[in-house]
């Protein structure tokens, strides 16, 4: 059954390759350069086709997305093999739709734009790996950072199993929303990583027997516009929610609102404003070896990959 799947798979994805471009040779040896580099090993010589179909498909609209913005650069990354509903599972943004009532909005604004960076108050950028956990390593790295910054402490890493595992209103590597862990921090302290490792699939809530650290006492969200938005980032990062359908293929650069999408399916945290070239740093948590050093810069003003959606940021006041 599986082979049949990978068939009809190859099917159609061959069909899009075909019609994007049918004589290229280039992608075929930067294939075999990637398998290379990133130590793949297909199981069977018809996951190697569908995968080498998949690459070919995949480097061709990195060179549309390049055309669109010449301020990045698109080309191989780990994800070059990946289809469009793999990459989807790693983008496990899922608003549910309420908050409560009594929630603050930052809404004051920046009169002027101020180079800021809080990389430094940051552990190292994560991995989710294929499960759709992005919410879970935003909410967590947000508050790591502010943490930090606001109670004077040795930088900490807290568990983003945790998060996935007893977040119970959200949907473990299905989907989830980065206030549900602030919510569940404000009343039950944050495990260390260390005492609760990730695993990057659901299980069961094991956080009585973990090492408890850190309590918030809530969070905010973000008024709608950027102004704010670089005002709240004075006191630290920021969670915010983006469309990054076209972040796949990304090595580096400036994201411009020419190469993003406009929905939303990925959580992710602004770490820094960079007043010299005019962009947001953006912590992912793909690995660093995905984009800059794990991160993306997106470009200030232009409500990016839709990164207005929902920002929000945890309290400890």
């Amino acid at each position: 059954m599986k082979t049949i799947a990978i068939l009809s798979l190859i099917a159609s994805v061959g069909l899009l390759y075909v019609a994007f471009a049918p004589q290229e040779t280039s992608f075929d040896r930067e294939f075999k350069t990637f398998i290379a580099t990133y130590g793949k090993n297909y199981g069977s010589t018809e996951e190697m086709s569908f995968r080498r179909l998949v690459f070919n498909a995949n480097m061709q609209k990195a060179v549309e997305l390049g055309k669109l913005n010449p301020l990045a650069k698109f080309g191989v990354t780990l994800f070059a093999d990946q289809t469009e509903e793999e990459m989807a599972a790693r983008m496990g943004a899922v608003d549910p739709g309420r908050s409560r009532a009594n929630i603050e909005f930052h809404t004051d604004t920046s009169k002027t734009l101020d180079f800021l960076d809080w990389s430094g108050a940051m552990q190292p950028v994560q991995d989710q790996g294929s499960c759709g956990s992005c919410w879970a390593f935003s909410a967590t790295a947000a508050f790591e950072g502010r943490h930090h910054i606001h109670m004077d402490d040795e930088t900490e890493k807290y568990s983003e199993q945790e998060a996935l595992d007893c977040s119970s209103s959200m949907y473990g590597c299905n989907g989830g929303w980065y206030e549900a862990v602030w919510d569940m921090v404000s009343k039950d302290e944050f495990c260390s990583l260390s005492s609760y490792k990730y695993t990057a699939r659901k299980g069961s809530c094991q956080k009585t027997t973990c090492d408890k650290k850190a309590l918030d006492t809530g969070y905010k969200f973000i008024s709608k516009d950027e102004a704010s938005m670089h005002d709240a980032l004075k006191s630290g990062p920021i969670s915010i929610a983006v469309d990054a359908s076209t972040w796949s293929t990304y090595q580096g650069g400036i994201l411009t609102r020419e190469s993003c999408g406009t929905g939303m399916n990925h959580a992710v945290v602004i770490v820094a404003y960079n007043d010299e070239d005019n962009t947001w740093k953006v912590r992912n948590s793909w690995s660093p070896s995905w984009g800059e050093e794990g991160h993306i810069r997106l470009r200030y003003g232009e409500n990016t990959c839709n990164l207005l959606y929902k920002p929000a940021y945890p309290t400890f006041d």
